[in-house]
C-alpha cells in the first residue's frame, strides 16, 4: 500500500493527545469505613469496574476514528498491476471482409463490431486503425468514430503475415508496449499464427462469430459456346449445406429478365445451371439468387460485348484456297487471301489468325513478321505443299516453337484417327465416329514433337498441334489428297478459326490489377470513362495501336456493371465481382499463449486494460470505517453503564 500525501501521517503522532487527557482524568478513590455496607461496597466496587472498561473502550474507538482520518487524508491506494499495459500504442484491426455480412447476436458483425468498438473507445487516447483496405495512424475518438460509421465492405483481404507487417511499420517508431487488436470472424484463409516467442507486440483476438453459416454463392460464369445471336453460359454454384428445396437463378440485362432456371442442393454442394440466350450483346448483364446468407454473392455481374470479326490473312503460292473462304465468313471473320508475291505486311501485322497454304517459298520478311505475331499469341495454321523445302520449313517451325519435319513420305495414306479429347473438338462430335469415309493423301511428312489431331492410319500425325501451331503434314489440294471433300475440313478450320476469335472476359476481379484491352481509338489528349449508374471513374489508360489499354489497378472499383465512355459515348460494357473467397465459411479461432490473448468481447478488453492500468484507490474505505468507529463511540457512550 502506497500514500499520495504520505506527509499527512506525521499527523499520527497527535493521537498521544486523546492518550494523555485520558490518563490525567482517571481518578484515584480514597477509602471510607462503614458499619454493615457490605452490599454498598459491592455495588461501588462493580461501578468502579465498568466504568474504567467504558472509558478504555472509548479512548479505542477515537484513537481509531482519528487514525482512520488521518490515513483516508493521506489518500493510500494499491499500485496499478501493470501501467505499462495502459500506456501502451494500441492498433485495431477491423476485418471488413464480405464475410463479415453474417448475422450473429446483435445483427451483421461487422456492424455490431462497429457499435461495440464506438462503444467503449477510450476519450483520451488516440488508437491507429487498419481494415482489409484503408489504414490510419494515431485517430482521436472523433475522427475514429467518423472512419467507422463510413466503413464499407472490402473486396481485398489481408491475412496475418501482411497485418502484421502493416503493423510494424504503424508502430515502428513506437517504444514500449505495443497492443495489436484483432477483431474478425477469423476464417481459416486468415491463416493466423503468433510464435510463442515472439516479444514485440502483444496480440489480442476479439472473435465474432456468426450464429448460422448456411449460405449459397454464384461462384463463376463460363461462357460455353457463343455464335453471331447465340450463346451459351454456364453458372457454377456453390451451397454450405444440402438442401431440399429449388434455388431460383435468374439472368438479366438490366432490369430485362433474359432467362431463368433452378437449381438443388440436395445431392451435391456444387451444381451447375446452363443458359441458352439469344443475344449477340449483353451490357449490363447480372445473375441473381434469393439466399439468407452473406448478400454479396448473390449477384454476379458481367457483360458480353459485340464480336469484333477476327482478321484472318491467308497467304498462298499458287494453289487456290477458296474453300477457307466458304467456311470462315462473316460476320465471325473477315478474310483477306493474299499471294505470297502481293502480301501486304500491314495487314499481316494485324491479323488475329493466319494460314499459310502450301508456301514452296518462305522469304526472310514473312518469318521475322510471323514470330512477332507469335509473340502476340497469334495462331497460326500451316499447310505443307507437296514439294516443301524441309530447311527453310524447320528454321520457320523451330523459330516458332513448333513441330518440326523430320522427313518425306511418298506413299498414300488413310487418315483414319481422331483425338477427340482435342480442345480443337469441344462440342464439335455428339458422339465418336468409328466408320465414315476415310479421306486420304498420296504423299505426306513425318514430325517431330506435338499433339497428334488427327492421325493416319500407321498412327503418324495428319494436323499435329503445338503452342497454337496447328501444322498440316500433306498438301490437301486436290492432286494430292480427297481432304477437301471430307465433312472434316468444315469443323476443323472453323474451330481453327474461333481459335482466334479473342472474346473478352465476361467480368473481372476487382480486387485484381486488370489490364484490360478494349479495341478503341483514341486522341491522345482524350481519355475514357468507367461509368456505372453510381460510380464515375477515369482509369489509368494508354493506347496501343487500334486498342486502348485500361489499368485498374490505382482504384478498387465496387461490384458492377460499367460503361467505358469516349466523347460521352458508350464504346464498350466491363463488369466487375469480389472474389468469391469469403464464401467459404470455414472458421478457425486462434490460440492462446505467451504473446497473445483471447476476449470475449471489445468491452471486455477496455476493462482489462484500464483495470490493468488503474490504481485501487483505498480512502474511501478508510472514512467508512471512521464513521463506523464515529458510531461505536456515539452507541458506547449512550448504552454502556
Amino acid at each position: 500500500m502506497e500514500f499520495k500525501q504520505p506527509e499527512l501521517l506525521y499527523a499520527l503522532f497527535l493521537l498521544i493527545i486523546p492518550l494523555a487527557v485520558h490518563l490525567f482524568q482517571l481518578r484515584r478513590f480514597e477509602k471510607e469505613d462503614f458499619t454493615n455496607v457490605k452490599f454498598l461496597q459491592k455495588v461501588i466496587k462493580q461501578t468502579r469496574k465498568s466504568s474504567r472498561l467504558k472509558k478504555w473502550l472509548v479512548l479505542l474507538t477515537r484513537i481509531f476514528l482519528l487514525t482512520t482520518l488521518i490515513l483516508a487524508f493521506a489518500q493510500p491506494y494499491f499500485p496499478a498491476k501493470d501501467t505499462a499495459a495502459a500506456r501502451s500504442e494500441k492498433l485495431i484491426f477491423l476485418d471488413n471482409s464480405y464475410s463479415m455480412q453474417a448475422s450473429g447476436k446483435n445483427g451483421p458483425l461487422l456492424k455490431s463490431a462497429i457499435r461495440s468498438i464506438i462503444k467503449n473507445l477510450p476519450e483520451d487516447e488516440e488508437i491507429s486503425l487498419i481494415t482489409q483496405n484503408k489504414q490510419f495512424s494515431r485517430l482521436s475518438l472523433s475522427e475514429m468514430v467518423n472512419e467507422l460509421q463510413h466503413l464499407e465492405y472490402a473486396s481485398q483481404t489481408l491475412d496475418f503475415a501482411s497485418i502484421k507487417l502493416k503493423a510494424q511499420q504503424i508502430f515502428k517508431s513506437t517504444e514500449g508496449e505495443k497492443d495489436l487488436i484483432l477483431i474478425s470472424d477469423f476464417q481459416d484463409n486468415l491463416k493466423v499464427n503468433v510464435a510463442e516467442n515472439e516479444e514485440d507486440i502483444n496480440y489480442h483476438f476479439i472473435p465474432f462469430i456468426p450464429q448460422n453459416i448456411d449460405n449459397i454463392s454464384l461462384d463463376s460464369l463460363i461462357l460455353k459456346n457463343r455464335e453471331a445471336n447465340e450463346v451459351t453460359f454456364q453458372v457454377k454454384l456453390s451451397s454450405s449445406t444440402n438442401l431440399n428445396e429449388s434455388i431460383s437463378v435468374s439472368v438479366y440485362d438490366g432490369e430485362k429478365l433474359l432467362a431463368k432456371s433452378a437449381v438443388n442442393f440436395a445431392e451435391n454442394l456444387k451444381v451447375t445451371a446452363e443458359f441458352k440466350i439469344s443475344s449477340e450483346e449483353i451490357q449490363r448483364g447480372r445473375i441473381s439468387i434469393e439466399d439468407a446468407g452473406l448478400q454479396y454473392d448473390n449477384r454476379l455481374y458481367f457483360s458480353l460485348n459485340k464480336l469484333k470479326p477476327a482478321r484472318v490473312i491467308v497467304i498462298k503460292e499458287n494453289s487456290e484456297a477458296n474453300f477457307v473462304n466458304r467456311i470462315l465468313t462473316p460476320p465471325e471473320f473477315d478474310l483477306q487471301p493474299f499471294k505470297i508475291s502481293q502480301l501486304d505486311y500491314s495487314e499481316l501485322n494485324n491479323a488475329d489468325f493466319v494460314i499459310l497454304n502450301e508456301l514452296e517459298t518462305l522469304p526472310g520478311a514473312l518469318r521475322s513478321n510471323l514470330q512477332s505475331l507469335k509473340k502476340k499469341g497469334v495462331p497460326l495454321a500451316i499447310v505443307l505443299p507437296i514439294d516443301a523445302n524441309i530447311k527453310n520449313y524447320n528454321s520457320l517451325l523451330s523459330s516458332l516453337e513448333a513441330p518440326t519435319i523430320s522427313g518425306a513420305k511418298k506413299q498414300e495414306q488413310l487418315i483414319t484417327d481422331i483425338t477427340y479429347a482435342h480442345p480443337l473438338f469441344n462440342d464439335v462430335f455428339n458422339e465418336q465416329t468409328e466408320n465414315f469415309d476415310y479421306p486420304k493423301v498420296q504423299s505426306s511428312y513425318n514430325v517431330i514433337g506435338g499433339n497428334k489431331v488427327i492421325s493416319y492410319q500407321d498412327n503418324s500425325g495428319f494436323l499435329v498441334e503445338l503452342n497454337e501451331n496447328y501444322l498440316f503434314t500433306a498438301a490437301i489440294n486436290n492432286e494430292n489428297s480427297n481432304f477437301k471433300s471430307s465433312p472434316l475440313i468444315v469443323p476443323i478450320f472453323y474451330k481453327l478459326g474461333l481459335s482466334a476469335l479473342k472474346n473478352p472476359k465476361l467480368y473481372y476481379e476487382n480486387a485484381e490489377a486488370e489490364n484490360i484491352q478494349i479495341p478503341l481509338t483514341t486522341k491522345q489528349d482524350e481519355v475514357v470513362h468507367l461509368v456505372s449508374t453510381e460510380d464515375n471513374f477515369i482509369p489509368q489508360q494508354r493506347i496501343l495501336g487500334d486498342n486502348l489499354e485500361i489499368n485498374t489497378g490505382s482504384f478498387a472499383l465496387p461490384p458492377g456493371n460499367y460503361a467505358v465512355t469516349y466523347q460521352e459515348k458508350n464504346k464498350a460494357y466491363l463488369s466487375f465481382n469480389a472474389p468469391r473467397t469469403e464464401s467459404e465459411l470455414v472458421y478457425k479461432l486462434p490460440k492462446k499463449n505467451e504473446n497473445s490473448n483471447i476476449h470475449s468481447s471489445v468491452e471486455d478488453y477496455f476493462k482489462k486494460i484500464k483495470a490493468a492500468g488503474e490504481s485501487t484507490q483505498l480512502w474511501k474505505c478508510f472514512v467508512i470505517f471512521a464513521l463506523i468507529f464515529l458510531v461505536t463511540e456515539m452507541l458506547l457512550l449512550k448504552f454502556l453503564k
